[in-house]
């Protein structure tokens, strides 16, 4: 989820009275419950107000010899991200938390029945978003029940990590550690980019370019320890996601084209159901021929419009982000900057070119 400095190191108090002071901001404005800051503020303030510096944790006598080992990864791959991705040198991944359960917050997408385009959620500051992040399951699946109320598609999912964008520095979650050392990676790579670049009312633009900056940044790390063999595989694994994530998207595409006609809605409900269905059968043919990852959960879950755009929002634009990576000579800084003028100067049409307005 989703994702920032001021890059330096500051108290736990510091850190509240911060956090504190942008919450009674957005309350304002006025743009959404006071409910949803309230948890939003609960939530944030516990994480932070819980850690420990890993240095810490590291040299307690009580800490695990797996906790050891993970923090130890993490604190390394946090330089790598740093020296070598030229990535935020924030106060965030510096502090671990233990939050006790398997995920830490619950995202919500949601979506008209006939529109592939998100439900937009605004607020002060970040701007609208895509998405809302809830601390407890129960608030999620109470705010997906009252939208769908309204006859709007919702889809709610769990997530282990996210960031605050810089705003605070995000500690390292128990959630994450025992992901596979590249998925480890990978998430602090994406959270980190989130730091080193956001923009206001795109979080496509925003996952997307993060989305790029993990799958570029652990590639480049497993080839830094000459782990060749890990490079290939994790080619592979990209691969195989890669096309299933062609596969959804064309699914977006007809069902773009379906709404888009003038015959009824009726008809229009029987041609969707079609199309879901054809997703499905062509996902269950690459399962069985090996050509997929397991996505079992979220074909049961998300099949609908929400449930598509939540994969979008991640990599709909990495087609863009790796010849604009080609375009700045696989140089990261000079990759940031062009990043960041593209974002800030137009939008990305699905030809790759940016428009402006």
């Amino acid at each position: 989820m989703k994702r920032r400095e001021k890059y330096r190191l500051v108290s736990n108090n510091q850190k509240l009275i911060g956090f504190f002071a942008v919450i009674a901001a957005v309350f304002s404005a006025g743009c959404q419950s006071l409910n949803y800051y309230t948890q939003a503020a609960a939530g944030q303030a516990g994480l932070m107000w819980n850690s420990r510096p890993i240095v810490e944790v590291i040299h307690d006598p009580a800490t695990s010899p797996h906790l050891k080992d993970r923090l130890l990864l993490i604190s390394d791959i946090r330089a790598f991200a740093e020296r070598d991705l030229s990535l935020p040198a924030s106060g965030s991944y510096q502090r671990y938390t233990d939050i006790g359960r398997e995920f830490v917050l619950w995202s919500l997408v949601a979506a008209e029945e006939f529109s592939v385009a998100p439900e937009l959620f605004c607020f002060p500051i970040v701007g609208c978003m895509s998405y809302l992040g809830f601390f407890e399951e129960g608030s999620a699946r109470d705010e997906a029940a009252r939208l769908r109320a309204k006859g709007l598609e919702v889809v709610v999912g769990p997530v282990a990590a996210y960031s605050t964008l810089g705003w605070f520095s995000d500690p390292v979650l128990s959630s994450v550690l025992d992901f596979p050392d590249t998925e480890l990676a990978g998430l602090i790579f994406h959270e980190l980019a989130h730091e080193r670049l956001f923009i206001k009312d795109d979080s496509t633009f925003n996952e997307s370019f993060a989305s790029f900056v993990e799958r570029e940044g652990v590639a480049k790390w497993l080839r830094e320890q000459g782990r060749e063999a890990d490079v290939k595989q994790y080619a592979k694994q990209l691969a195989k996601r890669d096309q299933l994530i062609d596969l959804i998207q064309n699914a977006r595409e007809k069902l773009k084209i379906l709404y888009a006609g003038g015959i009824s809605n009726n008809q229009k409900r029987l041609h969707k159901s079609y199309i879901f269905d054809d997703l499905k059968k062509s996902y269950q043919l690459l399962r069985d021929a090996g050509k997929a990852p397991n996505w079992d959960y979220w074909f049961k879950q998300n099949l609908n419009n929400a449930g598509l755009i939540s994969v979008g929002t991640y990599f709909d634009q990495l087609g863009f982000f790796e010849q604009l990576f080609d375009d700045s000579r696989q140089d990261f800084d000079m990759f940031y900057k062009n990043a960041e003028i593209m974002g800030k100067g137009g939008r990305i049409t699905s030809d790759l070119r940016f428009d402006s307005g």
